[in-house]
């Protein structure tokens, strides 16, 4: 009985320390669940801030593409936003912000930075189209490069391929456009842009054959560097190349046209002109000799290409010849949308400039379209330095 007793007696104690126990393991847990759900929280908020953001630019977009003229000024001078003679003279601009308050909200808050944002959104979209446009443009170009006549007047007036007179008087191009229904939607929605955009495919399609053709340059002048007494007798007479006889008393030469039927095929197409094209690419390997201009470990045809773009760029080549190193500058390329897609086009001349931007732009300068090297870069002398 006493030992009942004593037993009864010792469990009021042992629940207090059990009901502390569970208050402990209870506490803590509150206290951890209460820490968590902050920091996701914020994490949410800041993903849908981002979804948001994209969304006002998204709609922003498609309303400066309808409005150029608002587009170009807002552009030069974002915070035209906020100026309410400019939105009297813009109602459509005014009713735009009323109805979508996030983003006048945006735009008063950071004028300047949601514009640069906008601006890097639209040429992302403009690149996702011309993807898009890729395969029906190079599909119109070799159907332009095959009608030569067709392509000239409707690169002069690009509205003709909408012309029923001219359709039926040009029945191959008709007849293409109702094989291609995709085709002929871009060019009836917007024919100049479309005829733009296939004017810029040919001209990368062309800087491509050139750039296989200084491939072929670059590899047969090293071959006849290399058997000077075959190019001797070329150089006098470029149609020897189809000559059998020659051929077999050159094995060497014929061996070398075998295994390069690229430089065959120009050879034989057209040996006078290929040839021209050859001692003109020589002549140049020798003044870039003489006068020690670049690294020679670049490859030639990439300094070619380049000089020529820089030619037809001649803001771009002032630039690059007074800061070599903007080349690989992502917002000088941003402000210069034109050398950034060249760049994209020409992996090689962006390796070649990322690895050594100031002896690739030496070597590019001996080849521009107008003959007239760009002004190499030089370091600073003691008398340009600014003076103290």
């Amino acid at each position: 009985m006493m030992t009942n007793q004593l037993q009864f007696r010792k469990w009021p104690a042992f629940s207090v320390l059990l009901t502390f126990f569970w208050c402990c393991i209870f506490t803590t847990a509150q206290s951890a669940t209460a820490q968590t759900p902050p920091q996701d929280h914020d994490n949410v908020r800041s993903a849908e801030d981002r979804d948001t953001t994209r969304h006002e630019l998204a709609s922003f977009d498609q309303f400066l593409d309808s409005h150029r003229e608002t587009a170009e000024q807002l552009r030069k001078d974002p915070s035209l936003v906020d100026n309410q003679q400019f939105l009297k003279d813009h109602p459509a601009l005014e009713t735009y912000l009323k109805d979508h308050p996030a983003v006048r909200q945006e735009l008063r808050e950071n004028p300047n930075g949601f514009m640069k944002e906008e601006d890097r959104f639209d040429r992302h979209e403009d690149d996702r189209d011309r993807d898009a446009n890729r395969p029906e443009l190079a599909n119109f170009d070799r159907f332009l490069d095959s009608h030569r006549e067709t392509a000239e007047q409707l690169r002069k007036d690009p509205s003709l391929v909408d012309n029923q007179q001219f359709l039926k008087d040009h029945p191959a191009l008709e007849t293409y456009l109702k094989d291609h229904p995709a085709v002929r939607q871009e060019l009836r929605e917007n024919p100049n842009a479309f005829m733009k955009e296939e004017d810029r495919f040919d001209r990368h399609e062309d800087d491509r054959d050139r750039d296989a053709n200084r491939r072929e340059l670059a590899n047969f002048d090293r071959f006849l560097d290399n058997h000077r007494e075959i190019a001797e007798q070329l150089r006098k007479d470029p149609s020897l190349v189809d000559n059998q006889k020659f051929l077999n008393d050159h094995p060497v030469l014929q061996s070398y046209l075998k295994d390069h039927p690229g430089v065959r095929q120009e050879l034989r197409e057209n040996p006078n002109a290929f040839m021209q094209e050859e001692a003109r690419y020589d002549r140049r390997e020798d003044a870039m000799n003489r006068e020690g201009g670049g690294d020679h470990d670049f490859d030639h045809s990439h300094s070619a290409n380049f000089g020529e773009f820089l030619g037809a760029h001649a803001n771009i080549a002032q630039d690059l010849s007074k800061d070599p190193s903007l080349a690989k500058s992502q917002d000088y390329l941003q402000d210069h949308p034109e050398l950034q897609d060249y760049l994209n086009s020409h992996p090689e001349v962006r390796q070649d400039l990322q690895a050594d931007p100031q002896n690739f732009l030496k070597s590019a300068q001996q080849f521009n379209n107008n003959g007239q090297g760009i002004k190499p870069p030089t370091a600073p002398t003691a008398d340009s330095k600014p003076k103290q």
